[in-house]
């Protein structure tokens, strides 16, 4: 998807935005969340129960549009969400979904002013699910939470956009770009089972859908579950769903969930087997070369280690999407690389490389080691070789 994006600064049209969101418990986030969607024309909310003052503070902020407070019985993502969309006015044409812990880049309102037409119904724009330690984007992908008044939400949880009348449906989307980059600085500090309670619903509720059952399965990993995670993964990969094209991506993210697995898990045979099966459907990724390339080092087989990691330099392009792991584009190469030439004697490559991966990683205790045995090795070196000169020249 290919958008040429006027950039001018002055606009003058009637498009109006209505940011709109659910939130419980986010007194911590909403200052600064209101702070940055206050660019907006509207900013409704719909709170599901606070008790930390969130909500008090949402009916005091004169930037509300408006806000709500409904307590549900059986709550779910995709029900909270149409609730808080009824709650946009009638006038606003552009609506867009955010997260009290998610961030926007300065100027994001004027570039979606000047640019939405009245034919466009979707906006995507780029999404940084995670940061390290620098505060670099990692896991980026391509988001779509921006739309017009013919969508709902769908799913108990990991809820989409939908066209209300899919028939007679025609996306007509502009791709922002990163020219709106929407952060998410997550917290973490909130439980999971009550995601895996609604992902079982969500398949329960839709028992063919493959991208439902992958989100279950990644969960099962998340809780440390391997072989519940490893036997829902193969389930995905027998469904006849996971074949089409809308799914490519459970596919290849089921593949490589599972090679990560195998990896994590020692069955190294089995991790190399799911790259392989990965690169055969799609060889523009990094990640399955990376992981061949991790798992040759733990083999102690540094050139075929080094081959595959060069591999994944050379053919992986960036997708931004959901299948990249998160620092496959900082320093995960580099790192593999410095430590695939150390054990093949390339000091000097080994440091450049290592090098690289601490600029990503500054205070990565296994990279400062690294780092420094590299730098220790070369030292030796250089002393070796003076000595033998010394030798030779009779000093």
């Amino acid at each position: 998807m290919k958008t040429t994006l006027k950039k001018e600064s002055n606009y003058s049209n009637n498009n109006k935005i209505c940011v709109y969101a659910i939130c419980k418990n986010e007194r911590q986030f909403v200052e600064k969340w209101l702070d940055n969607v206050s660019e907006a024309d509207y900013i409704v909310v719909l709170d599901t129960g606070s008790t930390d003052g969130t909500y008090e503070f949402l009916q005091n902020d004169p930037r509300v549009t408006k806000v709500k407070q409904k307590i549900y019985d059986n709550f779910r993502f995709d029900e909270a969400r149409n609730d808080s969309m009824k709650l946009c006015p009638k006038d606003a044409n552009i609506l867009f979904c955010t997260d009290f812990d998610e961030l926007l880049n300065p100027g994001w309102a004027a570039m979606i002013k000047l640019n939405w037409k009245e034919n466009t119904n979707r906006g995507y724009y780029t999404y940084a699910w995670d940061h390290n330690e620098k505060g670099e984007p990692r896991n980026i992908f391509k988001y779509d939470k921006m739309h017009d008044r013919n969508y709902h939400w769908i799913y108990p949880v990991h809820e989409v956009l939908s066209p209300i009348d899919k028939e007679n449906y025609r996306e007509n989307a502009l791709d922002f770009g990163e020219n709106i980059y929407l952060h998410h600085w997550q917290d973490k500090s909130k439980p999971r089972k009550f995601y895996f309670d609604l992902l079982e619903l969500s398949c329960k509720e839709n028992p063919d859908d493959t991208h439902a059952r992958m989100l279950l399965a990644r969960e099962y990993l998340i809780k440390g579950e391997k072989e519940k995670a490893i036997e829902e993964f193969l389930t995905v990969l027998s469904m006849p769903d996971v074949d089409k094209p809308n799914k490519r991506l459970v596919l290849l993210n089921s593949l490589m969930q599972l090679a990560f697995i195998y990896e994590d898990i020692k069955n190294y045979d089995e991790c190399i087997w799911y790259c392989q099966e990965f690169i055969k459907e799609d060889k523009t990724y990094r990640e399955p070369y990376f992981l061949m390339g991790e798992v040759y080092n733990l083999m102690k087989m540094p050139s075929l280690a080094e081959a595959c990691i060069k591999a994944g330099f050379e053919y992986g392009k960036q997708k931004y999407d959901w299948v990249e792991r998160g620092n496959t584009w900082l320093g995960w190469g580099y790192d593999l690389l410095s430590v695939a030439s150390y054990n093949l004697g390339k000091i000097d490559e080994a440091i450049k490389y290592g090098e690289v991966a601490l600029q990503h990683e500054p205070n990565d205790t296994r990279l400062l080691t690294n780092q420094n045995i590299y730098l220790k090795t070369k030292i030796k070196e250089f002393e070796k070789d003076n000595s033998k000169n010394l030798e030779k020249t009779g000093e």
